[in-house]
């Protein structure tokens, strides 16, 4: 037979603790008396035991008969000093775990790039005025023009308007602005329109996407260029270019549909002839190729869209990677400005966009918070902007050659964003003077895209031309396309994009075993020991209450028996 008594240093397994207490009285009857009717002695005894059995290593060396005082006081002082600095530690490590970070982790390395949203792509003319186009209006304006003046008087002033989309001509003054824009409020506006329509004038002037863009192909299939399918006409930081993939019909492709080569991914025969360059804005040879996600405003100072140049008389190779954000619904119980991201029920969209079904984007939200600012600085809207951002159109009119000098007072504002602000020392004036967004935040859910370029001279192309049509025919003959062109194929660089997640980085878990094995290493700590602690305290707190209640009944039959007395009077 075991004497579990003897074997087990667990305080709850001793056994028949009555016949113990008596055994005591036998040795010592006046304090185990004591003992019974002191609680407080009767939880000394009982911490005794509990130092001394307790499965926390090193505390029963506080009362071992073999140590001395002075080798008791040391394990009291190391104790005392561990328990010390493990709180410290606790409160250090709770601080990180309330802090509540989120991580971003890489979950699938290898996604499917036919799962990735294709994006965009808008192809926009450096120059932004056609010559045609601006002698035909250039006429108009002559012949509603009462005073006897030129032609290149005309075509020199419509130059003006090329500072709509960047100050070019530092040069003129804005009283030659002013001065213009009273001429074209008189004599450039229809019969039935109020004031001068920017839009209208600067649509109408700039090149017509039939005139740059002579044949399409996707998917080495060839397709007609101009259709919903293909390419429209669209606003963007440039005004008026040609879109492809507007309504974003290809979110979702087959595994044969990729686009992940340049020969199965999108291919435009560019127009690069010069002939009708009347007012380039920037300095280089070529297009203006702007990758977005197909349902944000094509601006680069609003964050997520890539500009390129492809050069003239080139064929070039734009490779697009894709990074895919998602975030887990479990973070959902959070406010989005802890996460720092919007879910898609959460953002506040104006009434005008939930009428054409807009879903909230970051890009979309800072063009909105500019346009905001734009608005109340200037009076004015910039022709370029879309409409479906604006949160009101009373009262608001399309920025003329009058407003320029206000716009351009304002540019540095517009172009520098910020969703929050951080002291910095030395750029105090900066963080004053930029655009303020608080409200934007990045959706929680989002395709991030980066782009390559490359390029090779155009005789390959029109080599592979001629071969294919010596091919068809037998016969070398010559193409339709000239040699003025310059091609651009745009498709995804690989056949996979990266899947990244945005998780809680303390998950309940992790806080378990991080403090346990903190507690483990500074005082053995163990669920055994848990259960020792929780049981010990609720003994004496069971006691007493017990002793409480005890009392009470004492005292109301004392009260009771005092009421009941009799009272013998002589």
């Amino acid at each position: 037979m075991v004497n579990i008594e003897s074997t087990s240093n667990a305080i709850w397994w001793i056994k028949k603790p009555n016949k113990a207490a008596k055994k005591g009285k036998g040795k010592g009857g006046m304090m185990a008396g004591w003992r019974k009717k002191s609680l407080g002695s009767s939880f000394c005894l009982d911490m005794t035991d509990l130092l001394r059995n307790i499965s926390l290593q090193g505390y029963n060396k506080l009362l071992a008969a073999d140590l001395t005082w002075g080798e008791r006081l040391i394990w009291l002082l190391l104790h005392t000093t561990t328990f010390i600095t493990l709180l410290v530690v606790l409160s250090l490590t709770w601080e990180q775990f309330v802090a509540q970070y989120f991580v971003t982790n890489l979950k699938d390395p290898l996604y499917p790039v036919e799962n990735v949203p294709f994006p965009a792509v808008s192809i926009c003319s450096n120059n932004r005025i056609s010559m045609q186009a601006a002698t035909k209006y250039a006429r108009e304006l002559e012949l509603n023009d009462p005073s006897p003046r030129t032609l290149s008087y005309y075509l020199e002033h419509l130059r003006y308007l090329r500072d709509f989309y960047s100050s070019v001509d530092r040069s003129v003054d804005s009283e030659s602005f002013v001065s213009f824009q009273s001429f074209l409020d008189l004599f450039g506006t229809w019969n039935n329109e109020t004031f001068f329509d920017t839009r209208r004038i600067m649509k109408l002037l700039s090149p017509k996407c039939q005139d740059f863009i002579l044949k399409c192909s996707l998917s080495n299939v060839d397709i007609p260029c101009f259709s919903q399918d293909a390419f429209e006409n669209s606003l963007t930081m440039y005004g008026p270019c040609c879109t492809f993939n507007v309504g974003n019909k290809l979110k979702k492709r087959s595994f044969k549909n990729r686009m992940a080569s340049s020969a199965m991914g999108l291919t435009v025969v560019l127009n690069a002839s010069k002939a009708d360059y009347f007012a380039p804005i920037l300095n280089t040879n070529g297009y203006i190729v702007i990758v977005h996600n197909a349902d944000n405003y094509a601006s680069v100072s609003s964050s997520n869209a890539l500009e390129m140049f492809p050069g003239q008389y080139e064929e070039s190779f734009l490779q697009i990677y894709a990074r895919v954000v998602d975030t887990d619904s479990s973070l959902n119980s959070f406010s989005p400005f802890n996460r720092r991201c919007y879910f898609d029920h959460e953002a506040t969209v104006p009434s005008n966009e939930q009428l054409m079904k807009s879903i909230y984007t970051f890009p979309n939200c800072i063009t909105r918070c500019r346009i905001r600012s734009i608005i109340a600085l200037c009076r004015c809207l910039p022709f370029q902007m879309p409409l479906e951002l604006v949160e009101t159109l009373d009262g608001v009119v399309y920025c003329t050659l009058s407003h320029i000098p206000c716009i351009n007072q304002y540019l540095f504002k517009w172009r520098n964003v910020l969703t929050e602000r951080h002291i910095i020392p030395g750029l105090e004036r900066e963080i004053e003077e930029a655009l303020y967004c608080p409200q934007c935040l990045p959706s929680c859910n989002d395709v991030q895209y980066s782009v390559s370029l490359s390029a090779l001279p155009i005789d390959n192309y029109l080599a592979t031309l001629k071969s294919e049509s010596t091919n068809e025919t037998g016969i070398e003959t010559e193409t339709d396309i000239n040699k003025d062109i310059s091609v651009l194929r745009v498709f995804f660089g690989e056949p996979h994009a990266q899947y990244y997640i945005r998780l809680l980085n303390n998950a309940w878990f992790e806080v378990f075993s991080t403090i346990g094995n903190i507690m483990s290493i500074f005082v053995g700590f163990s669920m055994v020991a848990i259960f020792e602690i929780v049981f010990f305290l609720s003994k004496y707190i069971y006691m007493g209450c017990n002793r409480m209640v005890e009392q009470n009944l004492i005292d109301r039959r004392v009260k009771q028996l005092e009421d009941q007395k009799l009272y013998i009077c002589p």
